[in-house]
């Protein structure tokens, strides 16, 4: 007993020291994700959106010239994953401007990962959420990431639960249909 106590308390320790805090990773940077609309004008349906990362970073880690936001969740619902394209727009010594073009499907906040050079992070934003501001950058200057539409027919996910337990209890009911047929009628 002793000795299972013992290897658990070792466990611990060891996995308490192995751990280290988030802000001790010397290449990290840390961005803020902010739209603007690329003419200044309030955002409205089928117009695109301007995703601007400001990130900041520590003096020894060089900025990459071009970074990748990969839209993968709308509204926490799961969609197609769209790639926007960043280029970096403007940079000072502690941090780095980039901005991509984004067509979103809709008014709805939006979430996935942010790519600069080789760290990933988790992003989100919001087009509901959106401000008319001045543009970071010329549109003509920035990539425009991929334009897909939503597929047309999607189930909801609180619709989905109760299809699938009407799907288990149709099962159910042909199964003991069946049973009821093969089984031997006593005499």
């Amino acid at each position: 007993m002793r000795r299972i106590v013992l290897a658990l308390a070792v466990a611990a320790l060891a996995s308490l020291s192995l751990a280290t805090p988030a802000a001790a990773c010397p290449t990290c940077f840390d961005p803020q994700v902010s739209l603007q609309t690329p003419d200044g004008r309030p955002w409205s349906d089928g117009k695109p959106v301007t995703v601007v990362v400001s990130a900041q970073r520590p003096e020894a880690v060089a900025l990459p010239p071009t970074g990748l936001v990969v839209v993968m969740r709308t509204d926490g619902d799961r969609t197609k994953c769209l790639e926007v394209p960043l280029k970096l727009v403007r940079s000072d010594g502690a941090g780095a401007t980039y901005a991509g073009i984004f067509y979103p499907f809709r008014a709805a906040a939006y979430d996935g990962k942010l790519r600069l050079g080789d760290e990933t992070s988790d992003i989100s934003f919001d087009v509901r959420r959106l401000a008319a501001t001045a543009p970071v950058a010329p549109q003509a200057d920035l990539p425009v990431g991929t334009v897909e539409e939503p597929d047309a027919f999607a189930i909801p996910a609180d619709v989905g639960r109760v299809a699938a337990l009407g799907a288990a209890l149709l099962f159910l009911g042909i199964g003991v249909l069946l049973y009821r047929r093969t089984a031997p009628v006593p005499a």
